[in-house]
Order: C-alpha cells, then structure tokens, then sequence
C-alpha cells in the first residue's frame, strides 16, 4: 500500500500481471482504462480514477497508473 498526501499528484505502479494459463510470463498488452481503476479516498466508497488515459505498460507486466 502506498499512502498520498493531498492534494498530491502521484505515478503508481502496479503490477505484475502475468499470464493465467502458466502464472509467469508477463502481460505486456493489456489495456488498462479509466473505468477499470478503481480507489478508494480515506476509506469511503470505491469510485473510478479522475484520470482519463488509464494505465500504460512500462516493463515486464508493471503498470503506471497516475493519480492526481
């Protein structure tokens, strides 16, 4: 778990993916968007991210997901 201060903006990574038929080879194609990162706020409800290009592959299946 990584904690940001308010009113921070931050690139986290996340990761790694990796293959479900052999569970090591990493997913270097997968397309992360805006709906499907999802975080939560001191605790309070889940609700999708503000930033709108989703997460990009950056190596060997680790995700950059920025948060602002």
């Amino acid at each position: 778990m990584q904690l940001l201060k308010q009113p921070t903006a931050a690139t986290i990574k996340v990761g790694p993916f990796v293959d479900d038929g052999d569970g090591k080879t990493a997913e270097t194609g997968l397309t992360i968007s805006q709906a499907d990162i999802r975080v939560s706020k001191n605790g309070g409800a889940f609700a999708q991210s503000n930033n709108s290009a989703g997460a990009t592959h950056d190596e060997k299946g680790w995700y950059g997901v920025p948060l602002d």
